[in-house]
């Protein structure tokens, strides 16, 4: 048995790069995945967020009435039109829509905090909304990530936002974030899928 084993170290000291397993070149750049399927994805979390947002404000609709436009002013107005979606370039759009979406969901925080009681039975659906709001967001993250692109600063600091004055002042904040909402992504999935052309 010593024989064999003096023998193997005579032939690993005759050939010393046969001794260490061949592993990959040092310094190989790693293969990056591609942006366009994390983009697919972000599309896809996009329009299901747009169906849920559409979904809750007609429950909305249907409990608390309400015509007319509602508004509230710490809400992001919209940048982007039809008309604009021609000039649309990757990183101001993701930049501005990272912004706005995280503008959105601390309107929703705030929805569910400070609503009162007449809002308690929209709780769930609230809720759910927060959650895929903010898994949207994760998702736009790891895009510009893998893009390089800046990452998305809001343009002044939050002011905080302040209790309802009344219970139908939570009701009106409630429209106004939904329907902002509602062209904020209905917005986002256009721009997105004409941006996937040009990637």
């Amino acid at each position: 048995m010593n024989c064999v084993c003096h023998l193997v170290l005579v032939v690993l000291s005759l050939w010393p790069d046969r001794a260490v397993a061949p592993g990959p070149p040092s310094g190989s750049p790693r293969v990056s995945p591609d942006p366009r399927a994390d983009l697919d994805s972000a599309v896809l979390l996009t329009r299901s967020l747009l169906a849920d947002t559409r979904q809750l404000a007609a429950q909305m609709r249907d409990r608390f009435p309400a015509d007319g436009d509602h508004n509230l002013d710490s809400l992001p107005t919209l940048a982007m039109s039809a008309g604009t979606l021609g000039s649309l370039q990757l990183p101001g759009v993701l930049t501005r829509l990272r912004v706005d979406l995280m503008s959105y969901l601390r309107h929703v925080q705030w929805l569910r905090r400070a609503g009162g009681p007449s809002l308690k039975t929209l709780e769930p659906e609230l809720g759910a909304l927060q959650a895929r709001l903010d898994r949207l967001l994760r998702r736009l993250q790891l895009l510009t990530s893998r893009l390089a692109l800046p990452q998305a600063t809001p343009d002044q600091p939050s002011v905080p936002l302040g209790p309802p004055t009344s219970a139908w002042g939570s009701i009106r904040a409630a429209h106004a974030i939904l329907g902002g909402l509602h062209l904020t992504l209905d917005w986002a999935v256009r721009g997105l899928l004409l941006l996937k052309t040009r990637l």
